[in-house]
């Protein structure tokens, strides 16, 4: 087994990781400038706790929550789900099946990504074929 048993995460969830560390930081920050702009102009302090709370939960859900999912489902289907596709056709290549050709999709580097291992594969085929015909 590649890495030594060791599990790897897909790239998405380490990116999804940085976002999730900057959303608490980003929401702490809010809470704060939230809480002494209200204590400052002279709101009670347990009031301006509630209101700081629910202001910066709100902000999160609506600014950083839903953005990171639609972000999060983008990069699963225009980036993750091509490579996954390409790494099984990748596969089966490693196994010996030189002849079934892969079907490159995605957007140009994960198209040029597939195509360069097209053009590997013709030609692993033909230095194949040569060696076959060259031992005959």
């Amino acid at each position: 087994m590649i890495g030594g048993g060791k599990k790897y995460r897909s790239v998405l969830y380490k990116i999804l990781d940085i976002v999730f560390i900057g959303t608490l930081l980003a929401a702490v920050l809010v809470f704060f400038v939230f809480f002494f702009a209200m204590v400052n102009n002279g709101v009670p302090d347990e009031t301006a706790w509630k209101y700081a709370l629910g202001s910066t939960l709100f902000l999160v859900l609506a600014w950083f929550v839903g953005p990171v999912l639609i972000i999060q489902l983008l990069i699963e289907r225009t980036v993750l789900k091509p490579i996954k596709g390409m790494t099984k056709r990748l596969e089966r290549m490693s196994e010996g099946d030189l002849d079934t050709p892969l079907e490159i999709e995605g957007d140009y580097e994960i198209k040029t990504l597939g195509e360069a291992f097209e053009r590997m594969r013709l030609s692993l085929r033909a230095l194949i074929r040569r060696l076959k015909k060259y031992e005959s």
